[in-house]
């Protein structure tokens, strides 16, 4: 069977992809992961053949750009760059695709707007991707999307904002896709943020059930699979021994890391993060791993209990830490909560708050609040987690059970089932 994949964004965004690919390659069916190039040494090099949409120059101005940090402006950043300026790129490669290889399914991340329209078009099965629970947009159980919310909002009040954010949407998204959809030949259609996710042929959310399971209100062709896994990064692991050193150190002395990290996006907006991350490891008398991304985020005067990589799989680091610290992406929750250790989330923008807060409701996670973070705040959120008994244990717990789950086997079982 021949799958094309499509997918925009930063890792996070990618590597769910990639580990879905590998599986579907396992089962022996041909694979075509379309992404920005800058992923493409890690796709190719995980099996998978690759397509470029756009450039590494369109990747790292939006990575780079300070209002993808900006909990108000990072949706509008999102919508214009990764929405728009994609989808008209996004209908050409598939067009593309399908004219020259014929693929018998298509796998899109659910802003990957375009690529169903053309399937559509060709009567070609889709299966949609969504990588974390407040983009089902549930009444039910609604998600939070703001630093001040909190969980458990009534159904009458998540459908009052669904509503709006509905209003909003159709303002900034619905003219310039269906100005693209009249040249396709297809009907108007609106309301594409929220629609997109269920029109397809089955949708996947890949987050553990633990985190948030099925709800009345999910799309009708829906199932919650569990994460995809994927940390690696080709060409970006010139530090495992130095790590692998560290860390044993650590161990032999009896006193396991605080590991600290932004992920792939937010890390390029650290400010004085990692200077705070150091702050907390002497207040606490404790070893850390800084994963600072860039030599930039280098906080000086490091101590030799603390030590500062470019890059690690969080796979490997994660589960030998004492607690984690990181700002609640997608991929770095499922790692957190698969480690089997408490975590710290400082969320940032975005899915970022949902996240947080439904691993602070699981009793494994730390919430704090991005406006409180100081060196004494960390501190005091991190003496939380690693001494609070009950948390280590509910950690362990649910490290168990996220291991035992395999998104990307049960997601690559029924995308192939979609085609059969």
């Amino acid at each position: 069977m021949r799958i094309l994949m499509l997918t925009v964004g930063s890792a996070g965004d990618v590597h769910p992809f990639i580990g879905i690919g590998m599986q579907l390659l396992a089962a022996g069916h041909q694979v075509r992961l379309v992404a920005n190039p800058h992923f493409q040494d890690r796709i190719v090099g995980s099996g998978l053949g690759f397509e470029p949409l756009g450039t590494e120059e369109d990747y790292q101005r939006v990575l780079t750009d300070p209002r993808l940090v900006r909990q108000f402006a990072s949706p509008g950043l999102i919508i214009d760059e990764l929405i728009h300026k994609t989808a008209r790129p996004t209908i050409e490669i598939t067009r593309s695709a399908v004219e020259e290889w014929g693929p018998d399914v298509i796998v899109r991340h659910h802003i990957s707007l375009g690529s169903r329209w053309v399937a559509e078009q060709h009567g070609i099965p889709t299966a949609t991707i969504v990588l974390a629970p407040a983009f089902f947009f549930s009444r039910e159980d609604a998600a939070v999307y703001r630093s001040w919310e909190r969980l458990g909002s009534p159904p009458w009040l998540a459908n009052l904002k669904l509503q709006i954010s509905k209003r909003i949407m159709r303002r900034f998204m619905d003219p310039p896709l269906n100005a693209m959809r009249r040249e396709l030949g297809l009907a108007r259609s609106g309301d594409f943020l929220f629609s997109e996710i269920k029109d397809g042929d089955i949708t996947l959310g890949l987050w553990s059930k633990h985190l948030r399971g099925a709800a009345s209100d999910d799309p009708v062709n829906s199932r919650v699979c569990g994460y995809s896994f994927f940390d690696r990064a080709h060409g970006r692991e010139d530090d495992a021994g130095e790590v692998e050193g560290f860390l044993r150190l650590c161990e032999e002395r009896g006193k396991p890391p605080i590991v600290f990290t932004l992920g792939s996006s937010v890390v390029q907006h650290a400010g004085n993060f990692y200077e705070m991350a150091m702050e907390a490891c002497r207040r606490l008398k404790w070893p850390g791993v800084l994963l600072v991304g860039k030599k930039e985020n280098v906080p000086g005067g490091l101590p030799d209990d603390v030590r500062a990589f470019g890059y690690a799989p969080l796979s490997a680091v994660m589960p030998r830490a004492a607690a984690s610290v990181h700002h609640g992406g997608a991929g770095t929750t499922g790692q957190g909560l698969r480690s089997g250790k408490p975590t710290v989330i400082i969320p940032f923008v975005n899915d970022e708050f949902d996240n947080a807060a439904r691993a602070e409701r699981l009793g494994v996670s730390v919430t704090l609040k991005r406006s409180r973070l100081d060196g004494r705040s960390l501190t005091e959120s991190l003496a939380r987690a690693i001494e609070g008994r009950e948390m280590r244990m509910r950690a362990e717990i649910i490290g168990g059970v996220v291991r035992v789950e395999d998104g990307a086997r049960e997601a690559a079982e029924r995308i192939a089932a979609l085609g059969a």
